[in-house]
């Protein structure tokens, strides 16, 4: 399988999904307003590494500052896609990344985790402010 990299725009997510490591990463912002063009190619993806996992353990990142209603279902898509995998047999590791202060996204996750009973890994961090010069 091939490695898929989205670069980030002011609407959409970088996206990095490498099957030869098993780490995959969703960062930035999804604010998009058709979100099945974006994302429906990777759910296939995803469905194409389910049928053949090419690592037994799998670590899904989900760090996105901004998002709509419409990207956190497909969000809650790829963790169906994930629970999968935990039902073949492939240990599944999925880290939740949130600006420390925003208890929308954590709570967002924690939503997510008890609705699938999926465990996660939270982590807060603090956000760097670019300085003017």
């Amino acid at each position: 399988m091939q490695q898929i990299e989205i670069e980030a725009t002011y609407k959409s997510p970088r996206v990095l999904f490498n099957p030869e490591d098993g780490k995959f990463k969703i960062e930035g912002k999804s604010i998009l307003v058709n979100v099945e063009e974006f994302y429906q190619p990777l759910l296939d993806w995803m469905d194409h590494y389910i049928e053949n996992p090419t690592t037994e353990e799998v670590e899904f990142t989900f760090d996105v500052e901004y998002y709509n209603i419409a990207s956190t279902k497909r969000f809650l898509f790829f963790l169906f896609k994930l629970k999968e995998l935990r039902s073949k047999g492939v240990n599944v590791k999925v880290n939740w990344l949130y600006v420390d202060q925003d208890s929308y996204v954590l709570e967002t996750g924690q939503d997510l985790s008890q609705m699938l009973d999926i465990p996660f890994n939270f982590v807060g961090y603090k956000k760097l402010h670019k300085k003017n010069i």
